[in-house]
């Protein structure tokens, strides 16, 4: 038998391909092996939207074709019919028949044939992820803690900000699912393990960050078993491409509370570094787009710190507010 397939990838866009072994092939896409598509390893594929079956390898690469062409409207109408394929292609399909593979779900093809010795492999994969995941806290971030007593941990952090989502979530701009979005939150700066903390206002550090930081996801997240690698990583990808709700709203989370603790500490972090008013606009650019709300909080608060000599107000070009809009 041969696949097509539609995926819909963690920025609502959908690709379309190919298969004859069509669990392998899932596998190759959300696991990021060599070979799996291109399109899939830069857009992190979310879902498997449908799937059809056919006997033949042309007439699955003929109807992939078609597909392909569509607008994305009509991708979307398709998934939602997917019975109308022959009847939407007409003739081009030259009198092959399509089944539609509803029964097929995604975490059965992403799951590895079981092998003897398979699942004690896994509880070892799966220990060996968490007590990696220990090293977290002794990565240092510059923000200190309310207190100004010391610095917190990246492990502190991730805590301070999934709390935060709790209870802020209702100042979110758009509704969004909250147990995710507390998930992402903790695991958004496991990278720092292998990249270390780069401090928001290092240019240097920033110039290598994203380099770092994918080395040391494909490293930590495959440590896991497969299909946890899978949706541990998508959640990291989601967070960095800031495109749905719930990666919106967690940057915010994660842009307004340094500024809550060092607001707290009397500026400590901002007074050590030195740190403009024009480089915590730059940096807050797009906290609004997660909530209104908590980046009009952070307004008011850069702007006290500002008048009471915390933050440097910047005399050159480029230091106006945003409009945060």
């Amino acid at each position: 038998m041969a696949y097509v397939y539609m995926l819909r990838c963690a920025d609502g866009s959908l690709y379309t391909g190919i298969a004859r072994d069509i669990g392998r092939r899932m596998r190759e896409h959300f696991y990021r092996m060599k070979s799996g598509a291109k399109y899939t390893k830069s857009h992190s594929p979310a879902a498997l939207e449908m799937v059809w079956e056919t006997k033949e390898w042309s007439d699955a690469a003929r109807l992939e074709y078609h597909i392909k062409r569509l607008e994305k409207v009509r991708k979307e109408q398709l998934i939602r019919r997917p019975e109308d394929v022959e009847t939407l292609f007409g003739e081009k399909l030259k009198g092959a028949h399509y089944k539609a593979r509803e029964d097929l779900r995604l975490a059965d093809l992403l799951t590895e044939p079981k092998e003897a010795g398979m699942e004690a492999d896994r509880l070892q994969r799966q220990l060996d992820f968490i007590m990696e995941l220990d090293k977290e806290k002794e990565i240092v971030r510059q923000t200190y803690l309310a207190d100004g007593s010391r610095k917190e941990t990246d492990a502190e952090h991730a805590w301070h900000l999934a709390i935060m989502c709790c209870i802020l979530s209702e100042y979110a701009n758009e509704p969004i699912d909250v147990a995710k979005t507390v998930m992402m939150l903790l695991t958004h700066d496991l990278v720092e393990i292998d990249a270390g903390d780069t401090y928001a206002y290092d240019v240097a550090g920033n110039a290598t960050k994203r380099e770092r930081e994918l080395r040391a996801a494909d490293r930590l997240y495959g440590l896991l078993p497969a299909e946890q690698a899978a949706y541990m990583r998508s959640l990291w990808d989601e967070f960095e491409a800031m495109e749905t709700p719930e990666a919106k709203f967690a940057n915010t989370l994660d842009k307004v509370q340094p500024v809550l603790l060092t607001d707290a500490a009397d500026g400590k972090s901002w007074k050590e570094h030195g740190v403009q008013d024009s480089w915590l606009w730059k940096r807050n650019a797009r906290t609004h787009e997660g909530s209104e709300r908590l980046w009009e909080l952070v307004r008011e608060l850069v702007e006290k710190n500002t008048e009471n000599g915390n933050i440097k107000r910047d005399q050159e070009p480029g230091g106006a507010l945003p409009s945060g809009r």
